[in-house]
């Protein structure tokens, strides 16, 4: 590339291999497993699992000897309760102290009181939790708040629209969006969660390109043609969708999405963030190293590295 600066970090979640929100998924896959395919599918790193070493150093001896680095970490909020702010602020904080100790930049949240997307009972759009207007400003002055916080720490606090959580649609993003303040809270485009929360491949085109300078982090993942459309008929939980395959990688043919657009869109502004792949899949029905390698190649292809 004519610029090296403007490099995107590939990166690949351990989901594909095992699952945080349901830890039966795979939990018969060593962590070490992961890393070594993380490494021979060609990324530079990606998210800690469940299943990694709570233990710092430990998890930093197995990322360095691998050449691999810690892209991020999840914070789930609990902001919106209007119950003890600073308790939930003070989780925030930890997750901040754990990246600054693992060497990460990048610190992805989601609002989680209320959401549905761990409970196997409840379907993950009709069920969820929506926001009436003081949650939405306790969320946003919150969002805020924690945002600075990250940045005053050298860091990136990355909003990631999730399903089964109260920010899970297009017009919620734009609202989120809308009330937060840019210097401090960024957009985590996840592709796939958007678009079973109910965007358009339009729609994800026009926010991806409305919003480019916005975008601080990415999960690219594609959602399967076939199991969409019966997730959303069918009223299925979030584990019933990932069980069935709804989501999948870039490069797949299975994949209803047309991310090239969205690629060329975060091209073209210069994005150099994470480009992280993602696909919550279950590994016993979507072998793992061949899922990367195929999202690699696609990244390959795209980006031309």
């Amino acid at each position: 590339m004519s610029n090296p600066h403007k490099r995107m970090t590939l990166g690949i979640q351990p989901t594909g291999w095992t699952n945080d929100d349901f830890a039966e998924i795979g939990n018969d896959c060593a962590y070490q497993v992961i890393l070594d395919q993380t490494k021979d599918a060609g990324f530079e790193g990606g998210s800690t699992g469940h299943n990694y070493p709570s233990h710092v150093p430990s998890l930093l001896h197995a990322m360095k000897s691998r050449g691999l680095q810690i892209a991020s970490t999840w914070a789930g909020t609990a902001f919106t309760t209007g119950v003890d702010a600073d308790a939930a602020f003070a989780a925030f904080q930890s997750q901040v102290t754990f990246l600054q100790q693992v060497g990460a930049k990048d610190v992805v949240v989601a609002e989680l009181a209320g959401a549905v997307n761990q409970v196997r009972t409840k379907a993950a759009l009709a069920e969820r939790p929506t926001l009436n207007e003081s949650q939405w400003f306790l969320l946003a002055r919150l969002l805020d708040r924690a945002g600075k916080y990250a940045k005053d720490q050298g860091m990136q606090l990355s909003y990631h629209p999730h399903v089964g959580t109260c920010v899970m649609t297009l017009e919620e993003t734009e609202q989120l969006l809308g009330s937060t303040n840019p210097e401090y809270v960024g957009l985590c485009l996840d592709t796939a969660h958007l678009c079973y929360g109910g965007a358009s491949q339009a729609d994800l085109v026009e926010l991806s390109r409305k919003h480019a300078t916005r975008i601080t982090h990415v999960h690219l993942k594609n959602v399967r043609k076939t199991v969409l459309p019966v997730a959303v008929g069918r009223r299925y939980s979030f584990y019933q969708a990932i069980e069935s395959g709804i989501f999948t990688v870039p490069g797949d043919p299975d994949g209803a999405l047309d991310l090239d657009p969205i690629v060329d869109i975060l091209k073209g502004v210069g994005y150099a963030g994470w480009m992280v792949i993602e696909a919550e899949q279950d590994p016993a029905r979507a072998e793992p190293l061949h899922c990367a390698k195929t999202a690699r190649a696609y990244l390959r292809e795209h980006l031309g590295y």
